[in-house]
């Protein structure tokens, strides 16, 4: 029997005696066995839903925790950039989508904002409201990046746009990105 069948086992014996049956027998536990204990029904409730938890991991008690993210030069080379402008949020979710690894953590828009304003592509502005908002620079703009105006709940609202150029070249930059970010 391998580990994840004995928890599942086990999770049906907590199961059963937490309905107040036997598990063995398949019985209904006496009325006066300390088995059928309602604070012990409520404790065998509570260890299924954690054995549950564990079926649910593959029989892995803990969880790992995700990798930083990171790319390799096979997965950039198969990378495709979108042939419409997008947006930043938009790129990170083709990316991620491509690398399609639920271990890694995902990707931060901040690390290639930042870089981008670290190298001059964009830049930092307050807006009327003095909220801070990422623009591009006239190098920004050579490379791709355009500005759109867009509708939003809150009403007009500027947007960076980035060109499969502009894409092209945060994904033949992006392991420097990483790097700056550690």
């Amino acid at each position: 029997m391998t580990e994840l069948e004995m928890i599942q086992r086990a999770k049906m014996y907590m199961e059963k005696l937490a309905q107040g049956i036997d598990p063995i027998s398949d019985q209904e536990i006496p009325e006066d066995s300390v088995l059928n204990n309602v604070r012990l029904a409520r404790c065998f409730f509570y260890v299924s839903g954690v054995l549950d938890q564990v079926i649910a991991n593959g029989g892995n008690v803990k969880k790992t925790p995700k990798k930083n993210f990171y790319v390799t030069e096979e997965e950039l080379r198969r990378l495709n950039p979108s042939p419409e402008p997008i947006r930043i949020t938009q790129f990170v979710e083709l990316v991620m989508n491509a690398i399609n690894d639920p271990d890694r953590k995902k990707l931060k828009t901040t690390t290639i904002t930042d870089w981008l304003i670290e190298k001059g592509f964009l830049s930092k502005q307050a807006d009327t409201d003095g909220k801070s908002k990422r623009l591009p620079t006239a190098m920004g703009e050579q490379i791709g990046l355009a500005v759109k105006l867009r509708e939003g709940q809150y009403g007009t609202y500027q947007a960076v746009y980035y060109s499969e150029e502009a894409q092209r070249f945060l994904l033949d930059h992006l392991q420097e990105m990483l790097q700056a970010e550690k």
